[in-house]
């Protein structure tokens, strides 16, 4: 099926990632293998998935968004999916992820385990839950399959060469992925086993392979070829770059013909075919009785005749006839992937000098056919003609990331890039370049202006369509170069329409009263979030449509690198905020872009939210900052650098001294694992200056010897931060506000603060020695480990972690800060068993929050897990978190 289930969301996001607009046929090794392994012992999974949710530390209070996490237990690491709100996480590959591609189809087999966090024979009364869905394409995507705690073995097929896969999680572990994939030997050899392809053919039964050896192939048998309807592969050994099927004759030739019934499983693979010519006197007719026959004038190179096979890293070019110059189509429904159809010509090939339609494809009777990945470029219609592109009369055409660009006509076409028209009729372009086209109406996108479009339906998704031109002497006002439509059902979204001759859209009596959402026109369109401003493309000359960023712009010149440009295109994050950014990589706003690039991996970045690293024991504040492994070496540095708002700090273990001024920050600053101890010799650990509101959060510190004369822990002037997850002790002043600053303190300890806890400010759900009115509050003590050796974590007769060991340990007694927080607030990444309520104090919401015991069946607040007394027992070493 082409769209997932819509209950979905995860599935939907994926149906949008692809790869590169602009392929050519690839060269590979017959028999080819591949194998991929990750333990996640390392990093792999960041860099060599091409669609993945935020990686998050293990040991950090989670964000507000699913996640995946690195989980160390028992001498081995896993990779967790951590939901939000049961928001499921998410993990995609594309294998290989080398980016190498088979030459002929794959076939092997993915092995996972997965587990939940509690593991043993508990599982099955646990939550938790991995579903996956797979893709031969990156289009096509699968239902939703449930994998269960356990060993799996996924089977795997793709005609493509390569094979898409996406893990979706809340509460579960996934360890050892191992993929092994193989492309099957030919059973037939060409000219080893026979002479031309015709004969091997002939000879092959249903399910073999047929390879050619590199060479051009001519003459009778190797062209005008026929499956005779046979459930085989075709295949050359080394690339359509050396295996040419020539097809020039004065006679006229095609390269294959198609017409005994050929479904999906019949595929031609890797091929150029060259010279074809088709002659005829006059455009096959769309109505009344219809004669099968080689000689009609409908697909110069290829001619799928009622048949439907799967066409596949070919090159066709420089191939003529009437209809379907390229490639013709008569109720058939052939998928058409990683194919170049190029300077072929629909039109004049006959006595009669007809108009010709589809130069590049052309499709009638009702067919409906699928074109990805693939190129259709320099293709040429002759006078009176329709679709220099493509021509899809009466018929269904779906076309995702494709490159329609620079087609014409030797005299006038409607259509440039394509024609859609005819009762019933369906385009669909998806992640499409229509570019450079040249026609008398629509040198983009020409539909229904032939009169006859009932129930026509033009639907036009993501797609850039630019620098599209008219014939000399077309009106500019009455005339749409970039897209010309009439009185169909039109729909355009997320696209960008700029740089044509003409008007960018000339919508006639369109069927919706809202045929444009949220794309970017020149001179402007009325319809919700559509912008009239430049897009600013990488280059204005039309060579690359990827749109500049000052995060980061990815250039298919350069190796796929990444380019920082001085500017920043509107378009970005601009797009329907309904629909899934897909694979966008990160950063981006949450928010798919606009234009053909939109929703794949190749989306110029966006403005969100940066995760900065401090690592007092490795880090330096020359580093960037972006990993712990490039960690800044104190927390002031990522402050400065922590500029929009959502950044967020992520501090390592370890005692920082200084003091950290923030002013005007919308930011999070938390510790990124087992707390980390921040302390001044002068002035306060922590200064907010202005209008810092909730937004600005700080979390899970433990502020402590800040007993200076004019300082202390926290210093506020105007400011009202969220103060939460704190254990500020042992300081001259705890939280001093002033101008006016109302700080939201929640789940905080103050304790043994000698001047004060409080001044002119409240706390709530905290435990608070001194002046502790407030909703929630305690004010016993705390029960801490042993604060004169830094252990700040609080007693419990359940388990209690020791950060100087690195150790559980239990205790005779429980402090009351455990399970006290705000009751509203979720625990968080605590470890069960607890009460279903966040911890006070530094290591609430954590996995080195103190544990209680089980909550009953009504306290559970978002707990998630239940089991008993027992089964912790069993598998308490499962449920600490190891070093």
């Amino acid at each position: 099926m082409r769209l997932p289930g819509t209950n979905w969301f995860w599935i939907a996001a994926i149906i949008l990632a692809g790869g590169a607009i602009f392929l050519t046929p690839g060269q590979a090794r017959a028999d080819w293998t591949y194998e991929y392994q990750d333990d996640f012992s390392g990093d792999d999974a960041e860099s060599e998935s091409y669609f993945n949710s935020i990686f998050w530390p293990q040991g950090a209070f989670p964000p507000r968004q699913a996640y995946l996490y690195y989980r160390d237990a028992d001498s081995r690491r896993e990779l967790g999916f951590g939901d939000y709100h049961d928001q499921p996480a998410y993990l995609g590959y594309c294998f290989p992820v080398d980016g190498e591609k088979s030459l002929g189809a794959i076939d092997g087999n993915l092995h996972i385990d997965v587990r939940l966090p509690y593991g043993g024979d508990v599982a099955s009364s646990l939550s938790g839950s991995l579903l996956y869905s797979f893709s031969p394409d990156g289009v096509n995507w699968s239902s939703a399959r449930e994998l269960e705690p356990g060993s799996h073995d996924i089977q795997i097929e793709s005609v493509r060469g390569s094979f898409y896969i996406i893990f979706f999680g809340t509460g579960v572990l996934i360890d050892n992925l191992e993929v092994n994939l193989y492309s099957p030997s030919a059973t037939i050899q060409v000219p080893g086993d026979f002479a031309t392809i015709q004969e091997a053919i002939d000879y092959a039964r249903d399910g073999e392979i047929v390879e050619v050896a590199p060479g051009t192939y001519r003459g009778d048998g190797n062209r005008d070829i026929d499956f005779r309807g046979k459930a085989i592969t075709v295949r050359s050994s080394d690339g359509a770059d050396r295996t040419t099927i020539d097809c020039s004759d004065s006679q006229g030739h095609r390269g294959f013909y198609f017409h005994g019934g050929e479904d999906s499983d019949s595929v031609l693979r890797g091929f150029t075919i060259v010279g074809a010519t088709v002659p005829g006197s006059n455009i096959p007719s769309d109505s009344g009785s219809w004669s099968s026959s080689p000689v009609n004038p409908v697909g110069g190179g290829i001619y799928c005749e009622f048949s439907s096979p799967s066409i596949v890293n070919c090159v066709i070019k420089q191939c003529a006839t009437e209809l379907g110059g390229g490639i013709g189509v008569v109720s058939g429904s052939p998928t058409i992937i990683d194919c170049v159809i190029e300077d072929c010509s629909a039109g004049g090939a006959g006595p009669a000098e007809s108009g010709g339609r589809g130069a590049g494809i052309g499709l009638i009777r009702g067919s409906d056919v699928t074109i990805l990945y693939s190129q259709i470029k320099d293709n040429s219609g002759y006078y009176n003609s329709l679709g220099a592109g493509v021509y899809c009369w009466r018929s269904s055409a779906y076309f995702a990331h494709c490159d329609i660009s620079n087609n014409t006509a030797k005299g006038n076409v409607q259509g440039g890039g394509a024609y859609c028209g005819g009762s019933s009729a369906r385009i669909e372009f998806q992640n499409c370049v229509i570019s450079n086209n040249t026609a008398e109406i629509g040198g983009g996108i020409c539909a229904g202006s032939s009169g006859d479009s009932a129930n026509e339906r033009v639907i036009i998704t993501n797609c850039t369509i630019a620098h599209n031109s008219l014939s000399s002497g077309q009106s500019a006002s009455s005339t749409g170069g970039g897209i010309h439509s009439v009185s169909s059902n039109i729909t355009i979204r997320n696209s960008i329409v700029w740089y044509n001759d003409g008007a960018a859209l000339m919508l006639i009596d369109p069927a919706s009263s809202s045929p444009v959402l949220y794309s970017c026109i020149e001179g402007g369109y009325s319809g919700q979030g559509n912008i009239d401003s430049n897009p600013l493309f990488a280059s204005s000359d039309g060579r690359d449509y990827h749109l500049r960023s000052v995060f980061g712009r990815y250039n298919p010149w350069a190796w796929g690198s990444w380019e920082i440009d001085g500017d920043y295109s509107p378009c970005i994050d601009a797009g329907d905020p309904q629909d899934p950014v897909g694979a966008e990589p990160l950063t981006n706003g949450k928010r798919i872009n606009m234009g053909a690039y939109g929703g794949t991996d190749e989306a110029s970045k966006g403005a969100d939210a940066w995760i900065f690293h401090v690592d007092k024991s490795n880090g330096s504040d020359h580093n960037s900052g972006l990993s712990r492994s490039d960690a800044f070496a104190t927390i002031q540095r990522a402050v400065d650098e922590a500029t929009y708002n959502g950044d967020t700090v992520m501090v390592w273990p370890g005692v920082y001294r200084e003091e950290v001024v923030l002013r005007n920050k919308a930011i999070t600053i938390q510790s990124a694992d087992d707390a980390a101890v921040v302390t001044a010799s002068s002035g306060y650990a922590f200064s907010f200056y202005s209008a810092e509101s909730s937004n600005c959060v700080l979390r899970n510190f433990v502020i402590t010897g800040c007993d200076n004369s004019d300082g202390g822990a926290i210093f506020l002037d105007g400011a009202s931060p969220m103060l939460t997850n704190l254990t500020i002790t042992d300081n001259r002043h705890g939280i001093s506000a002033y101008g006016g600053g109302n700080p939201d303190i929640v789940n905080c300890i103050l304790w043994n603060n000698r001047d004060g806890d409080l001044y002119q400010c409240r706390a709530r759900y905290s435990c608070v020695e001194q002046g502790g009115a407030g909703n929630g509050n305690i004010n016993t003590n705390p029960m801490f480990a042993d604060s004169g050796s830094g252990e700040y974590h609080l007693m419990s007769r359940y388990g209690r972690y020791s950060s100087n060991n690195d150790s559980w340990a239990t205790d005779s007694v429980t402090s009351s800060c455990i399970d006290a927080g705000d009751p509203g607030m979720d625990p968080g990444r605590e470890q069960m068993p607890h009460g279903g309520r966040v911890n006070i104090g530094a290591y609430g919401g954590t996995p080195f929050a103190s544990l209680s015991g089980w909550p009953s069946w009504g306290e559970a607040n978002n707990s998630g897990n239940r089991a008993g007394q027992a089964i912790l027992a069993e598998n308490l070493p499962e449920i600490m978190p190891a070093r």
